[in-house]
């Protein structure tokens, strides 16, 4: 089996959805160009592009996912995704919208969850570059 060739595949596959959701993301800031919604759509249009390259480079470079730039491409990705998540729930959450009470319970559930996976993650992750630096 011809794994560059399967390689290509999923960069491309996993590329194809990025980009149609940056144009999607892109969109949203031309229809409503206000501050709150570029403080939400930047950071996530950064995220994704972010994600995407870090997909593409594990795809390429599997043996480099403990580097130190891979690490840090991670956690700012992860980092510009919960501040897209966290301004878009502020936002939300003193919207009309946001009237039902079990709108308010849900976007908080998300919310906490969100920062809980984020610290989590940023956990495991510096922990196994702190285990590597060290031993």
């Amino acid at each position: 089996m011809n794994y560059t060739r399967l390689r290509i595949w999923f960069i491309i596959t996993f590329t194809l959805a990025v980009i149609a959701i940056v144009i999607r993301a892109i969109w949203q800031i031309v229809v409503i160009p206000t501050p709150s919604t570029m403080l939400i759509f930047i950071p996530l249009i950064a995220a994704l592009i972010g994600m995407n390259t870090l997909f593409a480079y594990f795809v390429i470079y599997p043996e480099k996912l403990r580097s130190m730039p891979f690490i840090t491409g991670v956690t700012f990705a992860l980092t510009a995704g919960l501040v897209a998540g966290v301004t878009h729930f502020i936002r939300f959450i003193i919207s009309p919208e946001a009237d039902p009470f079990w709108s308010k319970v849900i976007g908080w559930l998300i919310v906490l969850s969100s920062i809980s996976a984020y610290l989590l993650i940023l956990n495991i992750i510096w922990s196994f570059r702190k285990k590597k630096s060290h031993g």
